[in-house]
C-alpha cells in the first residue's frame, strides 16, 4: 500500500529527454508482458478504436466488453452503423447509459461517409470535427489505430502522470489538466505511440489505482516523484464526489388486452432523450406512487387511469443520482383507451416492445412484465 506523508516535491511539467526515454522503455516493456487481452486490442482499426473508446467513457472495461462484441456483430463496419436507424443503435447501446455517445457514433459514421470518403480521418484536427470526439478520443484513434504521435488523457492517465510528477490539484480541474496534457504530449513517443498511451491507461487500471495502488510492482516507481516522498495518495485524486441525489419516481403500467402503453421522450428531455419508456414522473414531496402514476399517464398520454397495485421497486443509479422507481399497474376506462393529441404515445405488443430502446430501469420493468 502506498505511504502517505507530507508533500515535499515541487511539481513540474518538465521532463528531461533521458528521463522520458527511461520511462517509455520501462512502461512499454511492462505493457508487453502485462496487457489484458481485450477484444478491441485484437482489432485496432480506426472504427473499432472509436467504438471502444466511446464505450469506455463512463463505463468500466468489464461492462464494456460484451457490449463491444455485440455491437461489432450488429454493426461490423462504419457503413453498417451509418445506415442503421437511431432506434436500432440505441437498442444496441441499451444499458450502457449516456446515450448521446451512441447517437454521436451514428452521426459521426454518417459524416465520415459523407465528407471523408468512408475513411475515418487520421489527424487530430479533422477527427475533432466529428460529433462526440474530443481530445481524448481523437488522440486514441490517431495513436492506436494510425500510429500518429498524439497524446491522450483520461482518468487513468491523469492519475498516473499526476503521481509520477507530483502535479498538484484535483483531476479534472483546469490547472491540473493543463499540466497533465503538457506532460502527456512531451512523453508520447514517435515509435509505438498507441502502445505507450495504452500502457499509461493500463498502468492506472491495474497498478496505479485510485485506492491502494500497488507501488511495489510499478514498473516506473523509481521515477515516481510522489513515491519517493511517500505521498502517492496526495496526488492524482478526484475532487470529492457530488452529494448523492435521491429521486423517487413512478411509472404507469397500463394494459389494453395484450398491449402496453409506452411513450417516447422528446429529444430535449433532460434524461434518456429519445428513448422509450412507460409513462413516468418524478414524485413530488409526499406524493404516493399511485398518484404519480395517474399524473404520468395524464401528462404523457392524456389518459385517465386508476391504480390497481404497485409492482416490485426498481432501483437504478445514474452518476450521482439514485433512482427508486415504482411501477404501478393501472386500469383505464374502455372509452379512454386511445391516447388523443399525443404523437409519441402508443400501444405495443410484446414483440414490438422488446424491439424498443429503453432506459435500463424501464427495460427491467419490461423484462418483469414479459416473464
Amino acid at each position: 500500500m502506498a505511504k502517505t506523508g507530507k508533500r515535499t516535491s515541487t511539481p513540474s511539467a518538465e521532463v528531461t529527454t533521458d528521463a522520458a526515454r527511461r520511462l517509455r522503455r520501462a512502461l512499454l516493456a511492462w505493457y508487453q508482458r502485462e496487457q489484458r487481452d481485450l477484444p478491441w486490442r485484437r482489432r485496432p482499426d480506426p472504427y473499432a478504436v472509436w467504438v471502444s473508446e466511446s464505450m469506455l467513457q463512463q463505463t468500466q472495461v468489464k461492462t464494456a466488453v460484451p457490449y463491444f462484441e455485440a455491437w461489432m456483430r450488429r454493426f461490423p463496419t462504419l457503413t453498417a452503423l451509418a445506415q442503421a436507424s437511431e432506434a436500432d443503435v440505441l437498442r444496441q447501446w441499451q444499458g450502457l447509459g449516456y446515450y448521446s455517445r451512441a447517437r454521436n457514433l451514428r452521426l459521426g459514421a454518417q459524416q465520415v461517409l459523407r465528407n471523408h470518403g468512408a475513411t475515418i480521418p487520421r489527424d487530430i484536427a479533422r477527427l475533432r470535427t466529428l460529433p462526440g470526439i474530443g481530445p481524448y478520443t481523437a488522440g486514441a484513434i490517431a495513436s492506436i489505430a494510425y500510429g500518429e504521435r498524439a497524446a491522450l488523457v483520461d482518468g487513468n492517465v491523469s492519475r498516473v502522470l499526476g503521481r509520477l510528477f507530483s502535479v498538484p490539484g484535483y483531476v479534472g480541474t483546469p490547472s491540473h489538466d493543463r499540466q497533465i496534457w503538457t506532460l502527456a504530449r512531451r512523453l508520447v513517443p514517435t515509435k509505438a505511440p498507441g502502445n505507450f498511451n495504452q500502457a499509461l491507461m493500463e498502468l492506472g487500471a491495474l497498478v496505479c489505482r485510485p485506492v491502494s495502488p500497488e507501488c511495489a510492482r510499478c514498473p516506473v516507481r523509481r521515477q515516481c516523484a510522489s513515491s519517493a516522498t511517500g505521498s502517492v495518495d496526495q496526488f492524482g485524486r478526484k475532487a470529492p464526489n457530488k452529494k448523492t441525489v435521491r429521486l423517487r419516481m413512478a411509472a404507469a403500467i397500463v394494459r389494453r388486452k395484450r398491449l402496453l402503453l409506452v411513450v417516447q421522450l422528446e429529444d430535449s428531455a433532460p434524461r434518456w432523450a429519445g428513448m422509450w419508456q412507460f409513462p413516468c414522473v418524478e414524485l413530488q414531496r409526499d406524493e404516493s406512487p399511485e398518484l404519480g402514476a395517474q399524473r404520468a399517464a395524464a401528462a404523457f398520454a392524456k389518459l385517465l387511469v386508476f391504480p390497481r397495485k404497485t409492482l416490485p421497486l426498481v432501483r437504478h443509479s445514474v452518476t450521482h443520482h439514485r433512482i427508486a422507481l415504482t411501477p404501478v399497474a393501472c386500469d383505464t376506462p374502455r372509452s379512454k383507451l386511445t391516447p388523443t393529441g399525443v404523437a409519441n404515445a402508443c400501444w405495443l405488443d410484446q414483440d414490438a416492445l422488446l424491439a424498443l430502446p429503453m432506459p435500463a430501469a424501464h427495460g427491467r420493468i419490461r423484462s418483469g412484465l414479459m416473464a
